[in-house]
């Protein structure tokens, strides 16, 4: 482990939900989302976090058009008015990827499980939640809470819930949940929670797919997973920190778009074999 790396510092201003994705509250506070980016790539996450752009991509636009749904009929219609353009064409026709959301929507909507654990009276949605992992200051946004009960549950859309991805690492084929390293994000908000209430959670995972007949799944987040990326976390981000304050250079993963973008070539390659290792 990297040793006497000072924590990041929290600013002044209380994190709520109008300012938890701005660019000033991912340089105070660490966060899963932020922590896999440099997993993928050191220098393409630190590019993004000190040139920050709106994303606005589908995929995230989709997601949170269906987290919004079921936070709260204020919070849809909130999101809806804000995005009107991206979600509507000129005739004021609600674009196919949202038609398909609103499939979605009613496919959870339809099932009882769902209803009963993610949508219980007693939880809280979109709850705002930091602290500290390790002596560095973290944030997390928990889809839907259930102190008294001791769980909580997110809210996953995947491409197709059967589909599966090769993993380098392990050198196998995995699915969704260790294709986005969705353990270690849990794990983190496990331990958020336990440290504020001081109580047990456990984890359920709901997932839904975009296939033309959308696919449910119901995960319990196994406990070793979580605690296997807890290490993780303890061990990687003293470098993260490191890095965002230029200590350390950043690593290149060589396939993002970024590193594509700014290669410089700086010598002949030998062995095409290289171009795939």
């Amino acid at each position: 482990m990297i040793k006497n790396v000072t924590p990041k510092t929290k600013v002044t201003q209380e994190i709520n939900r109008s300012n938890y994705y701005s660019n000033r509250m991912d340089w105070a506070y660490m966060s899963a989302t932020l922590l896999k980016n440099f997993m993928q790539c050191e220098a393409q996450a630190l590019h993004s976090l000190k040139n920050p752009v709106e994303n606005d991509a589908l995929p995230l636009l989709v997601g949170n058009y269906l987290h919004s749904h079921f936070e709260s009929d204020e919070a849809f219609e909130s999101f809806c008015n804000e995005h009107k353009s991206k979600l509507f064409t000129r005739t004021n026709t609600l674009r196919a990827d949202f038609k398909k959301a609103d499939k979605m929507i009613k496919r959870l909507e339809s099932d009882a499980m769902f209803n009963f654990f993610y949508n219980s009276p007693e939880n809280e949605k979109e709850v705002i939640l930091d602290g500290e992992l390790y002596g560095v200051p973290w944030k997390a946004r928990i889809d839907s809470l259930n102190v008294k009960d001791g769980y909580f549950c997110d809210l996953k859309t995947t491409q197709d819930l059967h589909k599966r991805y090769w993993s380098v690492e392990r050198h196998e084929w995995v699915s969704f949940f260790d294709q986005y390293n969705y353990a270690l994000q849990m794990g983190a908000y496990k331990k958020l929670l336990q440290q504020k209430y001081h109580k047990p959670f456990t984890c359920y995972i709901f997932a839904i797919d975009k296939t033309d007949s959308p696919g449910l799944a119901a995960l319990e987040v196994p406990f070793d997973e979580m605690e296997e990326q807890l290490n993780v976390i303890e061990e990687y981000q003293p470098r993260v920190l490191q890095i965002e304050r230029d200590e350390v250079i950043p690593a290149r993963c060589g396939v993002c778009d970024y590193c594509k973008q700014t290669m410089q070539l700086d010598g002949f390659i030998k062995d095409p074999q290289e171009l795939i290792s």
